[in-house]
Formats: C-alpha cells, structure tokens, sequence
C-alpha cells in the first residue's frame, strides 16, 4: 500500500503539483490534528498551519529524504505542539489582563505591565495584540479588516507575536 501511495507522491512532486499531493493527504491532516487536539475549532487551526507549512516548503524547493507521508505526520506533530505552546501563552495572557482589568486601584500598573507584555515586538505585532486582547477585543476577521490584511495574515502575526512573548518570558 505504501510503495503505491510513495510511486504517486513522487510523480506529484516530480510534476510540481504540490497543491494536489497536500490535497491528497488533507483528510490525513484533519484525522491526526483532531486526534492530538480535540477540539475541532483547533484541528482545523493547526490543520492550516499544516497545509501552509508544507505548500510553502515545497513551493521553495524542499525535497525529503524520507516519503512524504512521513513528512506529513511530522509537521502534523511539530504544529500540533505549537499549538499547545501558543494556547499556554494566550491563555497566561488573557488571565493576566483579566486579573488586571479588575484590580482597578492599580490599573495605571496594569497598563504598564501590558506594555511591558509588549516590549521587543513590531509595531504590527503590537497592534495585533492590542486589538484581539486590548479594550476592543477584536477577532481576527475584524482585527484584519482595520488593518487591510487578509485574517491568515493576522493570524500568523498573532502567532508569530505570542511566540516573542513566550520566548521572552522564558
């Protein structure tokens, strides 16, 4: 079964039909990210991460060593992992600007430590985390909207912020 899937996967990539041969194992991605996640709004978040990384890498030139279907379960693997990661960091955030928001004698503090937060990102990765954890506690649909990116975009900058984040609280 597998040299037969392996043969296909290798004419794909040879043709450089990347976008067919990740279509191929879409219902592979939804099936491994529901299982490490469980939660479907979260499959289908890492899912997404999934498809974009592979696309990308294959679009850039990447070739593996090992079948591609080994490929897939890994990036399924590394993405269903930051995914964890990211959640833990949006999660300690938002605890931390709910304890804030009702410690209303100390909320000039609280300011300051939700910039603090934000110290060492862009000025786009500020904005994005303003928005979606700030006052007007946007989603990314709209948070995409006010700034004319596409909700992807917001989304991988949120990420991509978060990540900063926790590498600076580490």
């Amino acid at each position: 079964m597998h040299d037969a899937r392996d043969a296909e996967d290798t004419r794909l990539l040879e043709a450089s039909q990347f976008g067919l041969l990740v279509e191929s194992y879409y219902g592979v991605i939804i099936d491994r990210c529901r299982a490490k996640v469980r939660n479907d709004a979260g499959a289908i978040d890492v899912a997404h991460e999934v498809v974009a990384r592979l696309l990308a890498e294959l679009k850039r030139g990447r070739r593996y060593r090992v079948p591609f279907r080994v490929v897939v379960h890994q990036v399924v693997k590394w993405k269903a992992q930051e995914h964890f990661q990211s959640v833990k960091v949006s999660e300690e955030l938002e605890r931390w600007l709910w304890r804030a928001s009702t410690e209303s004698d100390e909320s000039l503090e609280a300011d300051a430590g939700f910039e603090a937060l934000l110290e060492g990102l862009s000025e786009l990765e500020q904005s994005v985390i303003r928005f979606h954890y700030g006052d007007d506690d946007l989603d990314f649909q709209e948070i995409a909207r006010r700034l004319e990116k596409t909700p992807n975009a917001v989304h991988q900058i949120h990420y991509r912020a978060l990540e900063k984040m926790r590498k600076d609280a580490a």
